[in-house]
């Protein structure tokens, strides 16, 4: 029987030391030979000077060697700090330098600065005692940048993901025989969660091959577990995603609101979706519940708690992070009632479930009048033309701001004037935005208002 400290791929070793613990394009990897590469990378680290409590960087996505340092700065006590590799150099740099890492591990030298530059053999295979994990110890540095502001480093422990873990398991059950893509990048909470969900329950991790179509993937990979973007779903359907063809068991989807039609389109294909509110600062999933038609999220999960408070979301529990690392110290996010405010609001349907309306940073005001972006999105997403919306507020000299809308079509654009007539009559006209911009070709898994909002400046001014 596993005791919460200890290492759940070496208790998987032990107990079922042939079964998959990561299936990707090298190949299969078993627990036993997992927990043999996690001790070769844990003694390279220790050869290297660097003690538990050091933070270690690196620019990762969700690739093997990303996959098993992540877990060997689990095993030795590092505090894992991942970075976006799109990121430049002198991004990088920066970044290293607010997160005071002592070393950068990459597999090209990493930018100059007081760290050292790490290079490891995941290949060595070693050997070592038992691993006792410390769940008070914290665990990595996370980056997160809300709303579109400077990125927040927020820090858990690893107990928080401990428990993120076994409360995502009670609504989304693993056995032995599962299997979980990494779908989202370690260096988002949601993408580094799903390690701790695999290898909890002796799971398989399947790996990303982005040369192959993900549609193609779920009809020869053993994936039952899939967590997914709206917009990454749109294009698996777009493929022609048939789930009959496919071992999925359960389809997560959070990151952005989710379009009715889209829940319905799944629903003509069988599968009836997760749907989930989560974030950084909760260590992931809060509430998960089966998707349904009055756009609620459920009700939290075991470890958390949920209140609102003038319409605010507040959170607490066993996953909330242990606070913002600054300055070299880690800086706490809850009031004196141990709550944490998330800025999100929402409203509880009539059973008690969550439903999620917006951020209050995101409001705006035009013509005295208050506008939620999300709120229009929304009406939006209804449109059977529409398969993503973003408004931004953009300055007008008459009404201090207006809203125009990012569009992403199915198939060919609506005219403007005729999109605009139907939202009418869904909203109010001031809600009606001024304009429509096509949908950006890189805004990542979640585009950024304020990025969006200079740019839809940039488009009308030129």
């Amino acid at each position: 029987m596993r005791r919460d400290n200890d290492c759940p791929v070496q208790h998987w070793a032990r107990l079922t030391p042939s079964r998959p613990a990561i299936v990707g394009p090298e190949g299969m990897l078993d627990y036993r030979t997992l927990d043999r590469c996690l001790h070769g990378l844990q003694q390279q680290l220790a050869e290297a000077g660097l003690r538990a409590g050091d933070r270690l960087a690196a620019p990762v996505r969700d690739g093997l060697h990303e996959v098993l340092l992540a877990w060997a700065c689990v095993r030795a006590g590092l505090v894992f700090c991942p970075l976006n590799p799109a990121f430049p150099p002198a991004r990088l740099a920066a970044l290293a330098q607010q997160l005071r890492v002592a070393a950068v591990c990459s597999p090209v030298p990493a930018p100059a600065g007081p760290w050292r530059w790490l290079r490891l053999d995941c290949s060595r295979l070693g050997r070592g005692p038992t691993i006792s994990l410390e769940p008070r110890r914290l665990c990595n540095l996370i980056l997160t940048s809300g709303s579109g502001g400077r990125p927040k480093a927020v820090a858990h422990r690893l107990g928080n993901h401990l428990a993120s873990a076994r409360g995502s398991a009670a609504r989304l059950p693993l056995a032995g025989d599962s299997g979980w893509l990494l779908s989202l990048p370690l260096f988002h909470v949601g993408g580094y969660a799903i390690l701790f969900r695999v290898f909890l329950a002796g799971a398989s991790l399947v790996l990303e091959q982005r040369e192959r179509p993900l549609a193609e993937r779920l009809r020869t990979q053993p994936i039952t577990h899939l967590s997914l973007v709206p917009t990454q779903l749109w294009r698996l359907l777009a493929a022609g995603f048939d789930p009959a063809g496919s071992r999925l068991q359960a389809l997560l989807l959070g990151g952005a609101p989710i379009p009715r039609t889209l829940v319905r389109q799944l629903g003509e294909r069988g599968v009836v979706p997760w749907v989930s509110y989560g974030l950084s600062e909760m260590s992931s999933q809060v509430c998960t519940d089966r998707a349904g038609t009055d756009g609620g999220l459920g009700r939290p999960l075991p470890g958390r708690e949920l209140r609102l408070v003038n319409g605010e979301i507040q959170v607490r529990g066993e996953t909330l992070c242990a606070g913002y690392f600054q300055a070299d110290r880690v800086e706490p996010v809850v009031n004196s009632e141990g709550w944490f405010a998330t800025r999100d609001l929402g409203q509880l349907t009539g059973d008690g479930r969550l439903r999620l309306l917006g951020r209050s940073d995101n409001l705006f005001i035009s013509g005295g009048e208050n506008i939620q972006p999300e709120a229009i999105e929304l009406r939006l997403l209804e449109h059977p033309a529409v398969a993503q919306a973003l408004v931004v507020p953009v300055h007008h000299p008459e009404w201090g701001q207006r809203p125009v809308c990012f569009i992403d079509w199915h198939g060919g654009p609506v005219v403007g004037p005729a999109l605009a007539d139907w939202l009418r009559e869904q909203l109010p006209g001031f809600m009606v935005p001024d304009a429509w911009l096509p949908w950006p070709a890189q805004t990542g898994l979640k585009p950024a208002r304020r990025q969006l909002a200079t740019l839809a400046a940039e488009l009308l001014a030129g």
